[in-house]
């Protein structure tokens, strides 16, 4: 059977295009390798532009349920005692709405839509090409040597930043390992916390040095979602771990309240980051679009929103000037990326650089932003449409 879409990947990105193309007529499956969602939660931040597309596709209360919620406001702790704050007023103020969202609960939402054919369980184990042009795959199920080809107009790979299409298709993409791992883990969010406020407790105490901050995040039902961010260098000094965590969790008590018993580093689950941009967006037949044509760290909250501007960008170019799709994808997403992912740059050339100038840079963001409130609205309108299309 032949589609006008191949999606590889069940990811944001690759979900939300296959439900526009859908839509629109199109013939699109999805494959994903997963039969369900990841057995724990990361935080993710959606920004406005976001949440309206994906509005567009889900029922707004069912994603409300269960896959985002409006957040209220962020508070930046340094050594317990508050140093930054955003209220809700400042957001209405922006005209800027941020989303906290489960990525494991909307992804699931929009693998539901019914406007494409979705198959679980498979992996792509060979790219088929009739001369140059990619135009299909050969698929397996997992666990077993059953395969079966799929053939398409165009394969679009959202399958990540070890994209099994990109390295098929030839595109060597440079990347660098992000300097910070992050122990991902759920919670309850705790009755002690004002509801739908982003917390983040931050290290520059000059003790624990390897554990530079933690994230909470608040998510739908009285859930949250938390990451600490670690120097890999933690994980070689095994008699410190456990005295570092103590020292850092001293100086709030309300750390605990996020973290509760567990042990660290083991009870968290570590996630590492590369990050680069591919030289190319696609070949002939085939188009990589979110962590397959440009893997991110978290830093400014980019990685999602860039790959549903992607998907969004796909499908405009579909419906409106599909003879050069891939030339004009390329001309109108890459300027962006590029934005995106200069947060990430700069994240990286600060975190690698001594640690007295890490510690000294990290202090006048946060008296800056803080202290000035005219700045911290110009970096909130920055990370909040760095991804769109100017």
């Amino acid at each position: 059977m032949k589609y006008d879409f191949l999606v590889v990947g069940g990811g944001i990105g690759g979900t939300v295009l296959a439900g526009i193309l859908g839509r629109k007529g199109k013939k699109v499956i999805v494959i994903e390798k997963s039969t369900a969602p990841p057995p724990w939660v990361r935080p993710e931040i959606l920004w406005p532009a976001t949440l309206e597309r994906l509005f567009s596709l889900v029922a707004k209360e069912k994603l409300l349920e269960k896959g985002v919620l409006p957040l209220n406001g962020l508070q930046v702790k340094i050594g317990g005692t508050p140093k930054v704050r955003v209220t809700s007023e400042t957001f209405q103020e922006l005209q800027i709405q941020p989303w906290s969202a489960n990525p494991n609960q909307t992804r699931e939402e929009l693998l539901t839509l019914e406007s494409f054919e979705l198959k679980r369980g498979l992996e792509v184990r060979q790219i088929l090409k009739d001369k140059d042009r990619v135009v299909g795959v050969k698929a397996g199920r997992v666990g077993s040597d059953e395969e079966t080809e799929i053939l398409a107009d165009w394969t679009i790979g959202d399958d990540g930043g070890n994209s099994v299409v990109r390295k098929a298709a030839g595109i060597e993409t440079p990347s660098k390992l992000f300097p910070l791992n992050f122990l991902c883990f759920g919670f309850d969010w705790p009755t002690k916390f004002a509801p739908g406020i982003f917390q983040v407790w931050v290290n520059l105490s000059g003790q624990a040095q390897e554990i530079l901050a933690l994230l909470a995040v608040p998510n739908p039902n009285n859930q949250g979602a938390g990451a600490i961010l670690v120097r890999p260098t933690i994980f070689e000094k095994q008699y410190q771990v456990e005295e570092s965590w103590m020292k850092f969790c001293s100086q709030d008590e309300l750390i605990r309240e996020v973290t509760g018993d567990r042990k660290f580093p083991q009870d968290f689950v570590r996630v590492e980051r590369w990050w680069g941009h591919a030289p190319r967006y696609g070949v002939k037949g085939a188009i990589l679009i979110g962590d397959a044509a440009h893997p991110v760290s978290p830093v400014g909250g980019q990685g999602a929103n860039m790959s549903v501007a992607d998907a969004w960008a796909v499908a405009d170019i579909v419906q409106n000037n599909p003879q050069n799709l891939l030339a004009e994808y390329e001309r109108r997403r890459r300027p962006a990326n590029g934005r995106s992912l200069r947060f990430t740059k700069v994240a990286d050339r600060l975190l690698r650089s001594p640690q007295f100038l890490l510690n000294f840079g990290l202090k006048s963001f946060f008296n800056l932003t803080g202290n000035n409130p005219g700045w911290l609205k110009r970096v909130i309108r920055n990370v909040s449409t760095a991804f769109l299309e100017k």
